[in-house]
């Protein structure tokens, strides 16, 4: 457990956080593009886990009006129906003044899954999708899924699986980037509990904080630097194409490994680290800072607004910019 934190006790005496392995991908495209690949993708996660019925236990989608649900065999058949079939054609024919047209562009996305362990005892592995807004203009917003494995699961199987199911994901997802490694999961009270952990937070700077918007407005920028990162065909051509990036970094452990259509994967050691501040390393996951030094131009920059709740601005700012400064 030491390569993932150096103390796991916050976890038992505040169970509305995890820390797990996640995986995220980031699509610039609408749904009626992504269906034929949603479907593809839960099979690819479910063989990946090994889920035999009690790993995924409860849902949750946009188009079905209630709470989260128990993922019966007619829950699964729904859920399959919402992946596979787009509901719904561009906004800019619908009528403004209809129900699904006020529905959508108040919660800012379109079809939407999540998947997960039972509410109030979660397992650790999720499945969660959203598909940006289909307008007519091409948007810089990004579909997104994202899943989920426990630190559990990372002991039992090796991060060569979580590193196995990453690629699988991303063989078949057009995306335009995409990361995987350590981060943190609330199941509520994501502003209180960020407070209670911040010197935690601080201490292990391989920890991710999942951004809770409903889409990402990222355009060609990068959402931080971790253990896995998937750049797509237009930032990989930004930073100079696979040999260019290959060249720039010296960290014995990082390899770049060039994957189909104009796209790689920068991956910084054998394994996902938290790092920790508190050792006697002037400077953690040296690996990871220099990555986020080359690719500090298309890194997502800090904004004032991002700053968390009991966080100042600054120690928000120094969190964001934890691999740069």
């Amino acid at each position: 457990m030491t390569r993932y934190s150096s103390s796991e006790h916050f976890a038992e005496e505040l169970p509305q956080v995890q820390l797990q392995a996640r995986i995220v991908f980031y699509l610039p495209h609408d749904h009626r593009a992504l269906a034929p690949l949603l479907q593809q993708s839960l099979d690819t996660y479910l063989k990946h886990i090994g889920d035999d019925g009690n790993k995924l236990t409860t849902g949750q989608s946009s188009d079905i009006n209630e709470g989260p649900f128990p993922l019966t065999a007619s829950a699964w058949a729904t859920i399959h129906k919402h992946l596979e079939i787009p509901r719904f054609g561009f906004l800019d024919d619908m009528d403004e003044d209809s129900i699904w047209f006020r529905i959508l562009t108040k919660r800012g996305y379109d079809t939407g899954i999540f998947l997960t362990g039972d509410t109030f005892d979660p397992s650790g592995y999720e499945f969660r999708y959203r598909a940006r807004l289909p307008w007519r203009e091409i948007s810089s917003e990004h579909s997104k899924l994202s899943v989920s494995v426990p630190i559990r699961f990372l002991t039992d199987h090796g991060p060569d699986k979580v590193r196995e199911l990453a690629l699988a994901l991303a063989e078949r997802l057009p995306f335009a980037t995409g990361h995987a490694g350590l981060s943190l999961s609330f199941t509520r009270g994501r502003s209180r509990i960020l407070s209670i952990i911040k010197d935690e937070l601080i201490r292990h700077p391989g920890w991710d904080v999942p951004n809770t918007g409903a889409m990402m407005d990222l355009g060609d920028q990068i959402d931080g630097v971790h253990w896995l990162n998937f750049l797509g065909p237009s930032v990989l051509e930004a930073v100079g194409g696979a040999q260019t990036l290959r060249s720039r970094l010296s960290a014995p452990d990082t390899t770049v490994q060039e994957l189909t259509g104009g796209r790689a994967l920068v991956t910084l050691g054998a394994a996902p680290l938290a790092g920790d501040t508190k050792m006697d390393e002037p400077e953690p996951l040296l690996a990871y800072r220099e990555l986020a030094r080359v690719l500090e131009p298309w890194l997502q920059p800090f904004y004032p607004f991002n700053t968390w709740s009991d966080f100042t601005e600054e120690e928000t700012r120094r969190w964001w910019r934890r691999f740069l400064d």
